[in-house]
This record gives structure tokens, C-alpha cells and sequence, in this order.
């Protein structure tokens, strides 16, 4: 079974955001979604049921600190296909450690697609209501590859974009109030409709 073109772009944007793909001789994709985004994980199972078992959606409650009430997740796990091995061998490098790291792909530009860009701000980004900016939350990529991820989406969309220091040497991408327009003209055809509140709509 092949993925289709679509179901590619939706992964790639699934990936640059809280996206997984276990490191095994076959891999398989994999996320945790909030107790909030119970239908945001329903709509992701149902674009990739085909490469689920029937338990390829599941939920559990956990406790998020000591003596907190329990919080439910949602998890979506594909089975193992030699499809992913691409993503894999894409997202992961193994830094001077050892250790299997994510990063964003050197041919960043050619992978965010519209489709890409929208699935990103679903999975990871927001928008803030007070300065009308919509920010992609990319804390877990070091800052040179941030930069090449806002350069990417300038030089596909013509969208400028700044880097925000968040903490810990932790950079989000911030687009400005003047491109929001810019921004959602691009991705709204893609964005679920009760996600367009991620992109100010």
C-alpha cells in the first residue's frame, strides 16, 4: 500500500509539528493529540485508516502533575510500512551523542505545501487574539533551522516572518498582523473549520 500525494503533504506538515515516526526495521507514524482535539485526531485517523488497526486510535488518562486531575489523550498509531521509512530517514538525524533528534529537512521549501502549512498550523501553531499574529510553535528545532523554515515560507509565499526567542534557546516563528491575510489566503482551503480559530478566522 502506497500513500497517497496527499496524504505525503498532510504528513510532512504533521511532522515539522508534533508528528512521530518510531525508529524500528519498519516504522510507523505516530501522535499524541490533547483532550481538546479529540476530532482533530478522529479527522487524522480517518486520512490514514487504510495503514491503522482497528486500535489505531485510542485514548487514555494521565495525571499532568502530582495531585492534578487526570487529563485525556489522544493517541493515532499507524501500523509499520516501509512507506515511512522515507519520513524517517527525512526527519531524523542521529546527533554527536548518539541520540535520534528531529530536525527540518534542508529541502524544507519544495515539502511546505499548502496542505503541508495548514496541517503545521493545526497541529502546532496558534493565534493570538491580542497582537493578531499567528505564531507556529517550532521550540523543539534549533534556531538555524527555524530560520530556514520562515525562509522557506517566504520564498514559497512571499510571507515574512520574524523568530522569537521563547526560552532556553527555544525559537518560535511569528507572522506578523500586516501578512495574517497573506497566511490564511494560503491555507484556509485546507484548515478544518474548527481550527480556522488558529489562523484568526
Amino acid at each position: 500500500m502506497k500513500l497517497t500525494e496527499f496524504q505525503k503533504e498532510v504528513l510532512h506538515g504533521l511532522m515539522i509539528g508534533d508528528g512521530h515516526i518510531t525508529r524500528a526495521k519498519t516504522p510507523n507514524y505516530t501522535q499524541t493529540f490533547g483532550r481538546k482535539y479529540e476530532l482533530f485526531a478522529n479527522h487524522i485517523y480517518s486520512l490514514f485508516r487504510d495503514f491503522c488497526s482497528t486500535s489505531g486510535l485510542y485514548t487514555y488518562e494521565v495525571h499532568s502533575g502530582k495531585n492534578s486531575p487526570l487529563y485525556r489523550r489522544w493517541i493515532v498509531s499507524t501500523l509499520s510500512n516501509t512507506e515511512f521509512h522515507y519520513f524517517s530517514n527525512l526527519y531524523y538525524i542521529f546527533n554527536d551523542l548518539g541520540e535520534r533528534i528531529k530536525i527540518i529537512p534542508s529541502n524544507i521549501k519544495s515539502i511546505i505545501t499548502p496542505v503541508a502549512l495548514a496541517y503545521l498550523v493545526m497541529s502546532d501553531g496558534n493565534f493570538h487574539k491580542t497582537h493578531g499574529i499567528i505564531r507556529l510553535c517550532t521550540n523543539c528545532y534549533t534556531k538555524t533551522e527555524v530560520q530556514l523554515l520562515s525562509d522557506a515560507i517566504l520564498d514559497r509565499y512571499g510571507i515574512p516572518s520574524r523568530l522569537e526567542h521563547v526560552r532556553n534557546e527555544q525559537y518560535i516563528i511569528v507572522i506578523r498582523k500586516v501578512d495574517v491575510p497573506k497566511f490564511q489566503a494560503v491555507v484556509k482551503p485546507y484548515v478544518l473549520p474548527l481550527f480556522l480559530y488558529r489562523i484568526g478566522l
